[in-house]
């Protein structure tokens, strides 16, 4: 696991291995290479994880969404897949190597579906729902780094797992319940977007061609997946549960986690501000799960 990993980690390689049932490598892989590398797949099944190197699993992405999986390697890889995930999730990286994406190998190789009991899907839901909850905790300081700032990252993420959970409403509550500082620095962050336009955001500069960055784009994700938006049932549940009296209930959550926190009296400002954003924040509110909806979303809001 990356140095990045704090002891109260809710995600590890056991718990990752755990969904596979601790699985042992495959003793002959009969899969095919969708690429026509099946040597790699054969030297990624006779790799300890602890050795892997994930750019390997380039191969496996493509087979993902394409190829027929053989069971014993798909039980092996797994796994690897997941820490992965988790991994360049902290990183503020694409779940991607080369032109394979984790993501997209899930949902247009129906995956989970195929390959997962029913009560091992619910595992990876609650584990995909854990590791962005552990990302959201390392948010600190508000940063804006131009096109490095962290909050485009997990804010990409986040909507590529609605891209892909039946039930986004875990997540969405898990971290609207605020149950950390990093938590409430990030509900912050998005609701800046909800609140201010490009120019007058107090948390990220305007984007400039020397450094790029921005205000970042509620509706974006880090996935391949450009033929589907947020799945039905999450683009109606965002419907319920991001109004204005939502926003505002959570920002005062997210103010209480900050106390006596150097965030405090920047957050606190931008909530005494709120009744004089409540128009824009209200288009914002019903304008959002349009825009996740769609497979193909403009680059601006509406509005």
């Amino acid at each position: 696991m990356s140095g990045r990993r704090r002891p109260s980690a809710r995600v590890s390689w056991d718990r990752a291995q755990e969904i596979m049932g601790y699985p042992e490598p495959p003793a002959r892989v009969t899969q095919s290479q969708f690429d026509g590398f099946g040597e790699k797949l054969v030297r990624l099944a006779e790799t300890p994880y602890e050795a892997m190197d994930f750019s390997d699993l380039w191969y496996y992405h493509h087979d993902l969404a394409y190829m027929d999986l053989q069971p014993a390697l798909f039980a092996y890889l797994f796994p690897a897949c997941l820490i992965d995930w988790y991994e360049t999730l902290l990183a503020n990286q694409d779940c991607s190597h080369g032109d394979s994406e984790f993501h997209y190998g899930l949902k247009h190789g129906n995956v989970l579906e195929k390959m997962l009991t029913p009560e091992q899907r619910q595992e990876v839901y609650d584990y995909f729902r854990d590791g962005l909850l552990d990302r959201l905790d390392d948010e600190a300081g508000f940063v804006y780094e131009g096109s490095k700032t962290p909050a485009y990252g997990w804010i990409a993420r986040l909507n590529s797992l609605g891209l892909l959970l039946p039930d986004i409403a875990p997540l969405w509550e898990g971290w609207w319940a605020v149950p950390s500082p990093g938590a409430g620095v990030c509900l912050f962050q998005y609701a800046s977007v909800l609140m201010y336009g490009e120019d007058d955001n107090p948390f990220f500069a305007p984007w400039t061609e020397t450094e790029g960055g921005g205000v970042p784009t509620l509706w974006t994700n880090d996935s391949q997946i450009f033929d589907a938006g947020w799945l039905p049932a999450n683009v109606e549940y965002l419907r319920m549960a991001l109004t204005p009296e939502a926003v505002e209930a959570g920002l005062e959550r997210a103010l209480a986690a900050l106390k006596k926190r150097p965030e405090e009296s920047k957050a606190r400002a931008v909530l005494d501000d709120f009744p004089n954003r409540a128009e824009l924040v209200a288009k914002c509110c019903e304008e959002l799960p349009d825009l996740l909806a769609m497979a193909d979303p403009p680059l601006e809001w509406p509005h």
